[in-house]
């Protein structure tokens, strides 16, 4: 094995199980903070664990890991611009501030996750390993949260790409080849797309 190839995948081993606990993390503030700035760092920082994560799939082809992270930032920073926009226009300077309804939500997020825990260790997925799965779930269940209980429309749109990157995360185990991994960004990046519009629409309304 390439010497490079190697050290990336010593390294990737060794911060993976720390990236999964990073992905839940990083949703946790999201789902928790109300301050749009904060949440959209923390999706910053969801992509770059999971980016960690994806080094553990495409061992072989780091640079494709290296894609996906960029990817994600790029829709972070698609999101970043639209809810700038938005904040603009409604002329109302950001604070920080917990999210109304913070009991509830931590009450959900608790539940949330220990029903992703015993899922991952209950039900297999073919050809997943155990981390993985465990942020597959991870995923599911923030995205759950993040559609079914949030008004906001960049936060539904995270909740939609925290979907969509639990799917890449299955199906790039089951075919890590480009044509799946290239349909996946391009979802992505499409999904990016109309959360921005939608979130500009919402200004002109």
């Amino acid at each position: 094995m390439n010497p490079v190839l190697y050290w990336i995948d010593r390294l990737s081993a060794l911060a993976s199980g720390s990236a999964v606990w990073g992905v839940f993390l990083a949703g946790a503030v999201i789902y928790l903070i109300a301050e749009w700035r904060i949440r959209l760092l923390a999706f910053l920082a969801q992509y770059f664990f999971i980016g960690i994560l994806f080094t553990r799939l495409f061992s072989e082809r780091p640079e494709m890991a290296l894609l996906k992270t960029l990817v994600g930032w790029l829709v972070c920073g698609a999101l970043y611009l639209s809810a700038r926009i938005r904040q603009d226009a409604q002329e109302r300077q950001a604070v920080f501030h917990w999210a109304a309804d913070l009991p509830f939500r931590a009450v959900a997020l608790a539940m949330m996750t220990v029903v992703a825990y015993l899922a991952a260790q209950r039900y297999a997925l073919p050809f997943v390993t155990g981390e993985l799965a465990l942020t597959t779930f991870l995923l599911v269940s923030l995205s759950l949260l993040f559609i079914g209980t949030e008004q906001d429309v960049v936060i539904v749109g995270i909740g939609v790409l925290n979907l969509l990157t639990a799917l890449d995360i299955f199906y790039s185990v089951q075919d890590p080849g480009l044509l799946v991994a290239g349909l996946l960004i391009v979802v992505s990046l499409l999904a990016s797309l109309a959360i921005s519009y939608l979130t500009v629409v919402e200004v002109a309304e």
